[in-house]
């Protein structure tokens, strides 16, 4: 009896220390996943997506270890430091990091999913109306829309008639209306374009706009989107029919997904450099603070959330508090002086609106 009293305690610290040194090297794996192009090399995209879980896991497991008194507890402390460096990404407290003096741009970014993910019986019509509103009252002065659902163009000035200058890029879907990202704005748009990615309905517009004697160029973005049916699954997992080939299709459908939003966000990356104006890229990236997309997509550049933003960052109704997706992002010496994400339900998606001082 002695024998075994001594083997238990050495048999659940082995245990421990088998569940402590994967956690902490898959933590380790997600801190390096956004140095790592996905169409290079696509494992490591499944730890940075998720990176919050897997905080979370070693936090638990750093207090089991000091209840226990493990000396594995110091893995899972050393694992958890550099987290610290990263969770301005997610959450924020703290005064609005001040800039040179110059003039305000408010802008706003708004996936409006096509008026179709609003909360209840809510109709598109609803759901327009109310975004609608929501724009006037915010009163920005640049509006990029990702998902906008039209049946009829000219219908564009009637809807936004504070806004007597507009760009916009439109797809053709199956029921005869149209789809894809439109901007919006107050000052005279002097130059647009469009950056499209092959076999996608995902793209890019931007627009150069004169403000105060000044050039600026306006990235409207929308990224490839995971297109995982997880109700199939769920139906998968209670038929327990080729639920292990389900599995497969989904990690190679997240896979395919990552990449072909990596070389997207190549493309705007690139597009950027070449060109001689400063801009400010925003829109829905589908993809959080942890990835190589949002690495890429804001070297150089500050986040308005990391300036100006408070409490959770999250853009994302499901999940929320965990999935930051949309952004705003400018180069120096511009700065924020707020950032807004209103958790208003007339789509998925949260906008994003923040007041940036151009010097």
């Amino acid at each position: 009896m002695k024998k075994n009293k001594r083997k238990s305690p050495l048999l659940l610290s082995l245990l421990f220390r088998l569940i402590v040194i994967p956690a902490a090297i898959a933590l380790g794996v997600a801190y390096l996943s956004i140095y790592i192009n996905p169409s290079k090399f696509s494992p490591p995209l499944f730890f940075g997506l998720y990176f919050i879980p897997l905080v979370l896991l070693n936090l638990l497991l750093l207090l089991v270890g000091i209840i226990r008194r493990s000396a594995a507890a110091w893995i899972t402390f050393i694992a958890l430091l550099p987290a610290i460096l990263y969770a301005e990404l997610f959450v924020r407290w703290g005064d609005v990091q001040q800039g040179q003096e110059g003039i305000a741009l408010k802008i706003c970014t708004y996936n409006v999913g096509l008026f179709a993910q609003g909360s209840g019986e809510m109709s598109r019509t609803a759901s327009l109306e109310g975004i609608k509103t929501f724009i006037q009252e915010q009163d920005p002065q640049i509006v990029c829309l990702q998902e906008f659902r039209i049946e009829d163009t000219t219908l564009v000035a009637k809807h936004f008639p504070g806004y007597p200058y507009r760009f916009y890029h439109f797809f053709n879907s199956r029921n005869s209306s149209k789809f894809g990202n439109i901007t919006l704005s107050r000052y005279p748009i002097v130059n647009s374009g469009k950056i499209k990615f092959k076999r996608s309905t995902n793209l890019c517009i931007y627009t150069d706009i004169e403000h105060f004697g000044k050039k600026l160029r306006i990235y409207n973005t929308h990224l490839e989107s995971h297109s995982i049916s997880f109700t199939s699954l769920i139906k998968k997992l209670r038929e327990k029919e080729n639920f292990t080939e389900e599995i497969y299709q989904v990690h190679d459908k997240v896979a395919g997904t990552f990449k072909r939003r990596s070389m997207q966000a190549d493309t705007i990356a690139q597009h950027m450099h070449n060109s001689k104006l400063p801009s400010i890229v925003c829109g829905d990236f589908n993809d959080t603070p942890m990835s190589y997309t949002y690495k890429n997509l804001s070297s150089g550049k500050r986040d308005s959330f990391r300036q100006s933003g408070k409490g959770f960052s999250a853009t994302y109704s499901l999940l929320w508090p965990l999935l930051r997706i949309d952004y705003i992002l400018y180069p120096a010496p511009m700065w924020s002086i707020s950032h807004k994400s209103s958790k208003i339900k007339y789509s998925d998606h949260y906008p994003v609106v923040s007041e940036i001082i151009i010097p």
